[in-house]
């Protein structure tokens, strides 16, 4: 079966934009499946961020400030 190219860019279109709007979603940007998703989209679409991209910073500091757990539960 062959999908008209202009519904294939609609639906990849629409894909980016529900990606882009739950970054923008406080609580879904911290979700770890969210993220996994958008991690392999990036992957099959051959996209790379670079610590030059835009957001990449603040990404790493971010992440810096995730606090470990020890196996009792106790915040280090």
């Amino acid at each position: 079966m062959q999908i008209d190219e202009k519904l294939l860019d609609k639906l990849a279109i629409g894909e980016v934009n529900a990606l882009l709007e739950g970054l923008d979603d406080p609580e879904l940007r911290r979700n770890p499946a969210f993220l996994a998703k958008v991690r392999e989209f990036l992957k099959q679409n051959k996209l790379q961020t670079t610590p030059e991209t835009q957001g990449v910073q603040k990404i790493q500091r971010t992440v810096e400030e995730i606090p470990t757990f020890d196996f009792d539960g106790q915040v280090s």
